[in-house]
């Protein structure tokens, strides 16, 4: 699943220099390092760390640290971008240079099973997403799919590090920005 992500995100409408790809691995015991080191020796714009610390908000702030850029764009292992999802997340950055940009999750939500997924799509946590021309609550800064400016970032002190389960760092996050 990461290598299509890589590729899918590799694969930008953008020039390739316009844009870098940050991966951190978070503990993987799967043949995530190989997948991570192939695509550093094919991609220029491609670089990847390794992140003890267990926890999304010490993978995501890893990430934030090891990248060289103005905005920083999240999205999870298992998304499937668009070509121009990077374009488009820019273009919203330029007629709003000064807020994050959240942008629309489709989940293939099929016959779901599992109780915490079945939970958030029959409350639309996920996926409730309709063009929006103004702001929106902070409850909806998921990071599948968000970019902010670094700056702003830092100002807030980064993801909370304390939120060392799964879940809500991305939120909590989106409320103190």
């Amino acid at each position: 699943m990461l290598a299509e992500t890589i590729e899918r995100v590799e694969s930008q409408t953008i020039p390739k220099d316009h844009y870098e790809v940050v991966v951190i691995d978070n503990n993987s015991t799967d043949d995530t390092r190989a997948v991570l080191e192939q695509k550093s020796r094919i991609y220029s714009n491609f670089k990847f760390d390794f992140q003890k610390k267990p926890g999304a908000a010490a993978t995501r702030n890893g990430g934030i640290r090891l990248a060289n850029s103005d905005l920083i764009l999240f999205i999870d292992d298992d998304v499937q971008a668009e070509p121009a999802l990077v374009q488009a997340h820019l273009d919203c950055h330029s007629k709003n240079p000064n807020t994050s940009v959240i942008g629309a999750v489709s989940m293939p939500w099929g016959d779901t099973v599992d109780p915490f997924l079945k939970y958030l799509r029959d409350h639309r946590i996920l996926n409730p997403y309709t063009p929006s021309k103004g702001p929106i609550d902070f409850s909806y800064y998921h990071t599948c799919n968000v970019s902010t400016p670094t700056q702003a970032l830092l100002d807030v002190g980064c993801f909370n590090e304390n939120f060392n389960m799964y879940g809500m760092e991305d939120i909590e996050l989106g409320y103190r920005l």
